[in-house]
């Protein structure tokens, strides 16, 4: 009989811990759900935006521009199997309508700024709209640590503005 209460003891506090893992698990789960909420909204928008006034089929990468207005990117192919990006405004109107062959890719650019910076790490890359041009934008930390943004012309990867050591 006593060997059956001390099993029982066993097995108690390692389900409180089973049990334990398991809400700590799924309170960041939903935390991270609740977090990620509204890009995943933004997203959805701009897709659905995209299909109706650019004939998006087959929607690609996303991305989130943040600088004097929020615009939100679109990769993808139309109907023609064409590669676009389509850039949205923050409230659902669409901005441009590009043609990826127009300009730099996002590796083009990601490339143009390793080679002439050498960041120690790059956080984001997004497409987006400057002075009503359309426009990479590359943040990342330089090898001192400090961050750092650079614009680059989506049409010729000019270099268009820099802001280092932030």
């Amino acid at each position: 009989m006593q060997s059956r209460t001390k099993r029982k003891s066993h097995l108690h506090p390692i389900r409180i811990t089973i049990i334990a893992i398991i809400i700590v698990f799924l309170a960041i789960w939903a935390a991270l759900a609740i977090a990620n909420h509204p890009k995943n909204q933004a997203e959805q928008t701009t897709i659905s935006i995209a299909k109706a006034k650019a004939n998006l089929k087959h929607p690609g990468d996303f991305f989130t521009y943040n600088r004097e207005k929020t615009y939100y990117t679109i990769a993808g192919e139309n109907s023609k199997n064409q590669k676009i990006f389509v850039i949205t405004s923050s409230k659902g109107k669409v901005i441009q309508v590009l043609k990826q062959k127009k300009g730099i890719t996002k590796n083009d650019a990601l490339t143009q700024i390793w080679n002439k910076r050498n960041p120690k790490k790059v956080l984001k890359i997004a497409l987006g709209v400057f002075k009503n041009e359309p426009v990479w934008e590359v943040s990342y930390v330089n090898k001192q640590g400090h961050l750092c943004y650079e614009l680059l012309d989506f049409k010729t990867g000019k270099d268009l503005q820099k802001i280092v050591n932030i």
